[in-house]
């Protein structure tokens, strides 16, 4: 693992998917692709960030040269990962992505790296850990907005004994953007937010390294969603700080 110094910003790690390009000399060709929203906010928030485009697998050694991770939004998760069928409704999925991001949230998980979702990230932690999401929304459950046409602002509930709650409060309004959302949840998650519908908005790591994911764009959403990022390098900080306690035995 590389030496962390004090005057280092935290590296953290940003999955971006790949877009073939419309026009121009390079028309054809895959670019890989995130919106400049998510690095400017890590930027804001006093980190480095680092993209990670689709690629084999990274090793245990390889993430812990992070000190965080990032799972951005985008396309539909392929349900045939939590044995499902398509549906006419699906976005066009990208299971080379589901793939590659789902090993690199393992890989983090097992390394001890916190991990920050948003959005699809959330939903590839929540698939990975074992659990399902809704398919399409608001038709799973009528209560809930269409967000799934343009970014809508919602309210959300926020467990009080939570590590979001320290960095939001017990409400807030959010911008949400999705077509999918948490079913159910496995494994050690704990759901810590929800909409009024019930959908669930927000989930943490119970136990083991820090995992938060919000079903929503904090990277779009001003200095309360520069909060949310707070909490990753908080995450980032407090794994630092217990790495330097030395050994009593």
């Amino acid at each position: 693992m590389a030496q962390r110094t004090t005057t280092r910003r935290p590296l953290i790690g940003v999955t971006a998917g790949t877009r073939t390009m419309m026009s121009g000399a390079w028309a054809g060709h895959d670019a890989v692709v995130v919106t400049e929203h998510y690095v400017r906010a890590l930027r804001e928030a006093g980190a480095r960030p680092v993209i990670i485009a689709p690629q084999d697998d990274w090793t245990a050694e390889e993430i812990a040269e992070l000190d965080g991770l990032v799972l951005t939004g985008g396309t539909d998760l392929d349900p045939a990962v939590w044995g499902e069928n398509a549906l006419e409704t699906d976005m066009t999925p990208d299971p080379a992505r589901d793939a590659f991001e789902t090993a690199l949230y393992r890989t983090a998980r097992a390394a001890g790296v916190p991990v920050l979702g948003i959005c699809r990230g959330l939903q590839i932690i929540v698939v990975a850990e074992g659990g399902s999401l809704h398919r399409h929304l608001p038709a799973d459950l009528p209560a809930h907005p269409v967000t799934g046409e343009r970014p809508t602002a919602v309210t959300t509930a926020i467990e009080a004994a939570s590590d979001l709650a320290l960095a939001l409060g017990t409400s807030a309004e959010v911008t949400a953007f999705h077509h999918q959302g948490v079913r159910e949840v496995a494994g050690d998650l704990r759901i810590v937010a929800r909409h009024e519908s019930g959908l669930p908005l927000a989930v943490e790591s119970g136990s083991g390294s820090s995992v938060l994911g919000v079903q929503w764009h904090p990277e779009i959403d001003g200095a309360e969603g520069l909060a949310v990022f707070g909490t990753l390098l908080a995450a980032v900080r407090h794994r630092a700080a217990s790495d330097e306690v030395p050994a009593l035995v």
